[in-house]
């Protein structure tokens, strides 16, 4: 398979399952206003649809580095990143409140399982090299 077709491979395995898991927020809304009304304008002005772009390129260029990061500590490193962007983006609009620093523990602890239990397998299934799962403190580029 030429570097083409696997940077292509890739963006689409970590976007097909961002996307796929955007049922989460959209199903969960309706739960998390009724349970806390004031969050509201939170749940529905948030562009959860941006989702799969992140996942995508995460992943992409997670092929393309070969990081020494385990597939999980990557994903949880785009969770902190996510998370960041969010507090950022609430912030900006004036809608932050403290109990969004809570996400810097649950996102990234969530996008760790995500990425080790479902895009590293799925990397594997469809031929994508998984360089970054070498042990830790191993040597190499």
């Amino acid at each position: 398979m030429s570097s083409r077709q696997q940077s292509v491979l890739a963006y689409l395995v970590g976007a097909g399952i961002g996307g796929s898991i955007l049922f989460a927020p959209y199903v969960g809304r309706p739960f998390v206003t009724a349970a806390f009304p004031h969050l509201r304008d939170f749940a529905y002005s948030f562009p959860f649809f941006l989702l799969p772009v992140p996942w995508g390129l995460w992943n992409l260029w997670y092929q393309r580095r070969g990081p020494r990061l385990r597939i999980g500590t990557w994903g949880a490193a785009l969770g902190v990143l996510v998370v960041a962007g969010a507090n950022l983006l609430l912030l900006a609009r004036g809608q932050w409140f403290p109990v969004m620093l809570l996400a810097f523990l649950s996102v990234p602890a969530g996008y760790y399982l995500l990425w080790s239990f479902i895009v590293g397998p799925v990397n594997d299934f469809v031929g994508l090299s998984d360089d970054g799962a070498r042990a830790p403190g191993s040597q190499g580029a």
